[in-house]
């Protein structure tokens, strides 16, 4: 059928050249300074030094080699430096409150005379780099270990910093993981670096860069404690307890904080979910209402290093002209590797290109204050939808009714028993089979189940999980079946259309594509309902009504043929080889 043909998707599209500064090139993971920081890690790891410590005792003993090399012209021991105790003594008297780590080191009791000696070898040609090449180098090596703190690669970073803008007089980065940030910057003296824990990667990388840096536990709460000019924040995504005040996750808190404390410009990456969860609705309220919201980028999967979940930036511009519309933009794999200055500056730059688009702030409240991008920018399969004519939304010929979560009441002997329909009783046919999940409903539910009882020529669409799986309910549904909560229930109303028609329909690779362009979620994809019901539907001549019907008849008789082959293929498989488990035993 016309529906039926496959979506391609289109290729990536290649940003209008900008003249921009490229972002710096990411260290290579064998370089010669790299060789030099793994064999440090190969011996304090044969030292007996924890795995989950290397990075972070390594970039203490980076830090004291620059130290040393400035100031006494070496990295050996001498009067000023009589050992490594002392050493780290004394970095730790420089570095006040933050010379902590260097006190808490174990590097001092762990390391024998001879492993010290070795390692000042490699930590000599360390010294020689700058100050920047080496806090470089040791980024890329928390990001080789898989550092808890490394959460963006040093691309990501310079993305993050170019869409915050240029030439940062006073810029605060919250949270480790916007040291990629920080080692990006001109003038990384000029940041300031806000950490929850005592990390000695961050410390020593800020010291090594002249930023400050400061230990504070309320980095997360969403109150700001003074301005800043730009603000970035690159804070561990849906984690909680960040707040005693505050149910909001950390990457909710810290949209709100960065909003607050920025004057000029803000970014903060947060979780899909942000953008359309209903615990996050007030953020969103707060950053559309105030005007603030610039712009929202969704960065590709594997962006961030200890996740799969797709990252998206919330772009925060408190000088905004008011109407001034907010752009929505999908970054492609490619683009952050070979493109991040040029789509920065375009997205600045508010440029239109064909992997974003713009809505005004009227559009999102129009949407309950929703931020999904796929919302605003529509994929190639709603784009097709739109095209097709004499259409009807899929409200005006069916009803819709939304499943909701029933108790279980299984302790009370005079609950009714109904079967609770799932994506795992739709069989390959596409048919509802009869549901597994017995269910006990008491009489305060009982009105609610009955509301979503299924009848004969009904079809569920998934939209919790296994979104766009559809079942056709035929005549063998019995009278206590039920849908579950994962399911709407679409029920023909029009005599111009008939239930095959509609279940094809929306088993179409074209509808299935447009589900997954719409459906929402980060672990689990969510599909509205009101998605579903204004889903456009081409109202059908009578000849194409036939012609529909007698393709689903003949699609049920070929999967009852198979069904036929494959009983047959099992009894060939047991004729020579049947397996008695009752006896114990087989024949040949």
């Amino acid at each position: 059928m016309w529906w039926s043909k496959a979506i391609i998707r289109s290729p990536f599209i290649r940003l209008t050249a900008i003249h921009v500064k490229k972002p710096r090139r990411a260290i290579a993971v064998y370089s010669t300074e790299q060789k030099a920081l793994t064999k440090i890690a190969d011996l304090l790891r044969d030292a007996g030094i924890p795995a989950n410590r290397l990075v972070d005792e390594i970039a203490l003993l980076a830090a004291w080699a620059k130290t040393s090399s400035e100031e006494h012209g070496d990295v050996s021991w001498h009067e000023q430096q009589p050992d490594l105790r002392y050493a780290f003594s004394q970095m730790a008297q420089s570095l006040g409150v933050l010379g902590s780590v260097f006190e808490n080191s174990c590097l001092p009791e762990r390391l024998s005379g001879a492993e010290i000696t070795s390692a000042l070898v490699d930590l000599t040609q360390l010294s020689a780099l700058s100050r920047k090449a080496l806090s470089e180098n040791l980024l890329a090596l928390a990001e080789k270990y898989g550092h808890p703190g490394q959460m963006i690669t040093a691309n990501t970073g310079a993305f993050l910093a170019t869409l915050c803008g240029p030439n940062h007089h006073s810029i605060t980065l919250n949270h480790e993981a916007s040291l990629a940030v920080l080692v990006s910057l001109d003038t990384p003296d000029q940041a300031t670096v806000i950490i929850r824990v005592y990390s000695p990667l961050a410390i020593a990388v800020s010291f090594l860069l002249g930023a400050e840096c400061r230990v504070e536990g309320s980095v997360g709460f969403e109150n700001a404690f003074a301005s800043t000019e730009f603000v970035i924040s690159v804070p561990p995504l849906q984690a909680t307890g960040f707040s005693r005040t505050s149910k909001l996750k950390s990457d909710e808190l810290a949209v709100l904080r960065v909003a607050r404390e920025c004057t000029s410009r803000g970014v903060v990456c947060v979780a899909p979910g942000v953008l359309f969860s209903r615990a996050s609705m007030s953020i969103r309220e707060e950053l559309i209402n105030n005007n603030w919201l610039d712009a929202v980028v969704g960065l590709p999967k594997g962006t961030l290093t200890n996740t799969a979940v797709p990252p998206v930036l919330l772009v925060i511009d408190k000088h905004r002209e008011k109407d001034s519309p907010i752009a929505f933009v999908e970054a492609s794999e490619r683009q952050l590797a070979e493109e991040i200055g040029d789509l920065a500056q375009a997205i600045r730059d508010r440029r239109d290109s064909e992997n974003g688009t713009f809505a005004s702030n009227l559009d999102i409240q129009k949407n309950d204050y929703d931020l999904t991008i796929s919302r605003y920018k529509p994929g190639l399969a709603a784009q097709k939808l739109r095209r097709l004519k004499n259409t009807v939304s899929l409200d005006g010929v069916a009803e819709i009714v939304r499943a909701q979560s029933l108790k279980d009441a299984d302790d009370n002997p005079d609950a009714a028993i109904f079967l609770e329909a799932s994506v795992r009783d739709i069989n390959e046919t596409g048919c509802l089979e009869t549901p597994v999940k017995e269910m006990h409903i008491d009489k305060k539910q009982l009105r609610r189940a009955q509301n979503q009882r299924i009848y004969p020529g009904d079809i569920l669409l998934a939209i919790k999980g296994s979104v766009g799986r559809v079942a056709f309910v035929d005549d063998t549904c019995g009278d206590n079946w039920i849908a579950g909560q994962a399911f709407i229930i679409i029920r023909p109303t029009s005599a111009n259309i008939s239930t095959p028609y509609l279940y094809r329909y929306l088993a179409s690779e074209l509808i299935q594509q447009y589900v997954q362009e719409v459906a929402t979620g980060g672990v689990m994809a969510l599909l509205k309902a009101a998605d579903v019901s204004g889903i456009p539907l081409p109202l059908p001549e009578p000849e194409i009504l036939k012609s529909v019907e007698e393709t689903h008849q003949q699609i049920l008789a070929e999967y009852e043929v198979i069904k036929k082959h494959r009983d047959t293929v099992r009894r060939l498989e047991l004729k020579n080889w049947p397996l008695n488990a009752e006896k114990g035993a087989s024949r040949v």
